[in-house]
């Protein structure tokens, strides 16, 4: 009986030990995602959409319609002091802004 219940409790030892070590590799994981996230972020020119505003506006007078993020930045609408509405893209990784 007490060999039953010392394999029973090493068993048990063991299957703790190993679900610990693997919540301690998906913290490695998602740790090593927020790092590679921020250090995308570091690298980029323009890291968000106020900030793509700030440069469009440095550039282009107009009241800021909407901002959408794109496939490489943001695309900014504009609506000018004649009534035409325009779009500006700002490159998020060079920040270059172009007018459409």
């Amino acid at each position: 009986m007490k060999l039953g219940l010392t394999l029973a409790l090493i068993a048990c030892l063991f299957a703790s030990f190993g679900s610990m070590a693997g919540n301690d590799r998906q913290d490695d994981r998602n740790q090593s995602r927020s790092q590679n996230a921020k250090n995308e972020q570091r690298r980029l020119a323009v890291n968000s959409p106020d900030q793509a505003v700030a440069m469009v506006q440095r550039q282009y007078q107009g009241k800021v319609l909407s901002v959408q993020s794109s496939g490489s930045g943001y695309r900014v609408k504009l609506l000018n002091n004649d009534g035409q509405v325009f779009s500006v893209s700002v490159d998020a990784a060079s920040g270059r802004v172009s007018r459409n």
